[in-house]
């Protein structure tokens, strides 16, 4: 049978699975996702962007950076565009609400599915040397084991 081998972490060490606060996935801004709707509902006509600007009265310029998320436009422009769109204003901010709602429902399964992930990795597996399947085993489990936080390692 192999012997395990402890691994400390190193202090300030992240766990398997954490991010730092720096790394963290970007959250999806309004104005990006107001721009994707827009942009979809513009497409989905199949017209072009100088055709809708003209009709919503903004520069083509200007319409394509609220698409890109670029610029977050008042009021009055984002009512301008959504009438020329053929929407009003209650539709556009509704397909936007709805969007964010999945993307914090796909943030949830992501966090839930690392915690799922760190959980896992935080145990340790060892061999049994006569049925070479592989056996769950807790840091409890481990003579010697001080921290509830040590992983383990098999090294045959």
């Amino acid at each position: 049978m192999g012997d395990v081998v402890e691994f400390s972490r190193r202090p300030g060490s992240r766990r398997p699975g954490s991010r730092t606060p720096g790394s963290r996935t970007p959250k999806a801004l309004w104005r990006d996702v107001l721009g994707e709707v827009l942009r979809a509902e513009r497409r989905d006509q199949e017209r072009i962007l100088t055709e809708v600007a003209a009709t919503a009265g903004v520069s083509p310029q200007y319409l394509s950076e609220i698409e890109r998320g670029r610029k977050e436009p008042s009021s009055e422009i984002l009512g301008s565009v959504a009438d020329a769109l053929g929407l009003d204003l209650f539709e556009v901010v509704h397909r936007v609400g709805e969007r964010l709602g999945d993307r914090r429902a796909a943030e949830r399964r992501e966090a839930e599915r690392r915690e799922r992930l760190a959980v896992e990795t935080s145990l340790a597996f060892r061999l049994d040397a006569g049925s070479r399947h592989p056996r769950v085993v807790f840091e409890s489990d481990v003579a010697g084991a001080s921290r509830p936080a040590d992983t383990f390692l098999l090294a045959a």
